[in-house]
C-alpha cells in the first residue's frame, strides 16, 4: 500500500472556496457584469445586421432602401438601439428596448389597414396602396454564441478574483 499525507494551512483554500460560494449566494455583481456584456452585444447587432443565431437580417425592400438614409437596417432614427436597456431581477437578466415597434422588428409583423380597404403611403417617390405590408423578423434580442463567450469570460473573471481574494 502506498500513501501520501499532505499537511499545512488549509485556510487560504477554504477562504477561496468561501469566496466562490459567496458568488453563488449573492450573484448580483456578476449578473450585472454579464448584463453589460449582453447589452453591448445586442447593440453591436445593429451595426452587423446579424441575428443572435448568426443569420443575416432580411434585406430592406429596395424601393424603401433607396428613400432612406444610408444607415444599417434597424438604424433610421437610432431610437430602437438607443433605448436598449438591461435590468437584473433576482437571478434573471432582462435586455430589451422600450420602443413600441421593437417587437415588430424582433418577431416580424403584418400591417393591415384598420379603417380603409388598403394602406396608402409614399416610398421612393412613388405612391403605394397594398392590402398589407409584411415586415420580416430581424431579431436583435437573443442569446448567441458571442453572448455565451461573454458569460464564460465574466464567470472566469469572477472565479479568478475569488481565488485571489484569499
Amino acid at each position: 500500500m502506498a500513501l501520501m499525507q499532505v499537511r499545512g494551512d488549509w485556510a487560504p483554500m477554504r477562504g477561496a472556496l468561501e469566496q466562490i460560494a459567496a458568488i453563488g449566494r449573492s450573484p448580483q455583481a456578476i449578473l450585472e457584469a454579464i448584463a453589460v456584456e449582453l447589452e453591448d452585444n445586442t447593440r453591436r447587432r445593429f451595426a452587423t445586421n446579424i441575428a443572435p443565431d448568426g443569420t443575416p437580417w432580411a434585406p430592406l425592400n429596395p424601393v424603401y432602401a433607396s428613400s432612406r438614409k444610408p444607415l444599417p437596417i434597424l438604424v433610421q432614427s437610432g431610437q430602437l438601439r438607443q433605448q436598449l436597456s438591461t435590468e437584473v431581477r433576482g437571478h434573471t437578466i432582462i435586455v430589451g428596448s422600450a420602443m413600441p415597434y421593437g417587437g415588430a422588428h424582433q418577431f416580424g409583423a403584418t400591417i393591415i389597414p384598420r379603417t380603409e380597404p388598403r394602406l396608402k403611403f409614399k416610398m421612393g417617390g412613388k405612391f403605394f396602396s397594398p392590402k398589407k405590408v409584411v415586415i420580416p423578423a430581424r431579431p436583435f434580442l437573443g442569446f448567441g454564441a458571442e453572448d455565451r463567450v461573454a458569460v464564460e469570460e465574466q464567470l472566469h473573471l469572477a472565479l479568478e478574483l475569488a481565488m485571489r481574494a484569499r
